[in-house]
């Protein structure tokens, strides 16, 4: 795995070996050169599916590369306008629904990055994230920390070891426990924290599931999910793999939101680096492996589970949370 740290559970609920998967955000570099290098660089086929969307086909399975503006790769000023000119009857030409396309992806690109999505990578294949990222950066690409109003962002899909709600629910303790740890540790752009899109889990949440007495069935599990966090906007999405175990659960509670059934944990916090020296996705994703290695512990998971409830009970702490953590993680 290169500079990839190896999670201590290999093995995906299937006994398969663990797939993860990449969603990087980023800007200052024109969408053919991204094309080209993709083709040049690693081989891989492009197939256009429409101006700002595009299907890369690659040994590793498809990836994706898009401007991330619905309005444009889902093409629906073009829907828009045909549907006008239906009502209105007039003729509106296919030339200058392009040029009205094309000047909005000008206007925005400045604005809305670009997002390059890989497919479900085997653990062992998971460094051409980073060579990618490399070759990118040479021609300029940048991420987050190049404009003020940058908030861009790196999301990992991290196939999960267990369906079963015994490990879904030490696996979302661990992150509870660990996760302003890790906002810290990452240095989170401010330009992403003001944005709602990785909002912290709240503590009422927290305490109900830290609770040693919580013992829910996966029901339970996904409907108290449900009621406390009725949103994407966490920086660890459970919706997708919720979603995966009972679709039609979740989208009876949430009908309107984008989500996308697979079993995986969604985790969206980390900083798009891309530009800056030395940075690498494996830095973001050995983050994640705190999580994998305290949600294989149980041990220390409920050690940290008592202490944290403690620490939100405390009208006072001369300590804060993620400083205890990081005592705990040097010990």
């Amino acid at each position: 795995m290169n500079n990839f740290l190896e999670p201590k559970v290999t093995k995906n609920y299937k006994d398969e070996i663990r797939h993860i998967g990449f969603e990087l955000e980023f800007a200052n570099i024109d969408i053919e050169d991204v094309l080209s290098i993709l083709e040049e660089k690693f081989g891989f086929s492009v197939k256009k599916v429409n101006n700002y969307l595009f299907k890369i086909i690659s040994k590793y399975g498809d990836f994706t590369l898009e401007l991330d503006f619905e309005l444009l790769t889902q093409q629906k000023i073009k829907k828009n306008a045909k549907s006008l000119s239906k009502k209105v009857g007039i003729n509106i030409k296919e030339k200058d629904i392009e040029n009205i396309e094309k000047l909005i992806g000008e206007l925005s690109k400045d604005i809305v990055p670009y997002e390059i999505s890989t497919p479900p990578l085997p653990l062992d294949e998971v460094a051409i994230i980073d060579r990618i990222i490399k070759e990118l950066a040479k021609n300029n690409a940048k991420g987050t920390k190049h404009k003020i109003y940058y908030a861009f962002g790196l999301h990992i899909n991290v196939e999960v070891i267990s369906l079963d709600v015994e490990s879904l629910l030490d696996y979302t303790k661990a992150y509870l426990i660990l996760q302003n740890y890790i906002n810290k540790d990452a240095k989170i752009d401010l330009a992403r924290k003001i944005t709602p899109f990785i909002d912290n889990f709240k503590n009422d949440y927290i305490k109900h599931v830290l609770d040693d007495s919580y013992k829910p069935t996966i029901d339970e599990f996904i409907e108290d999910y449900l009621k406390f966090n009725a949103t994407r906007n966490r920086s660890l999405d459970l919706l997708p793999i919720l979603a995966f175990i009972n679709e039609d659960k979740v989208r009876a509670h949430l009908p309107k939101e984008k989500i996308k059934p697979r079993p995986a944990f969604h985790y969206r916090l980390s900083n798009s680096m891309i530009g800056n020296e030395g940075w690498e996705v494996a830095e973001e994703w050995n983050r994640w492996i705190l999580v994998e290695n305290l949600a294989n512990d149980k041990e220390s998971l409920s050690f940290l589970a008592k202490e944290y409830l403690t620490h939100l009970d405390n009208i006072i702490n001369l300590t804060t949370w993620h400083g205890k953590v990081e005592s705990w993680l040097n010990h």
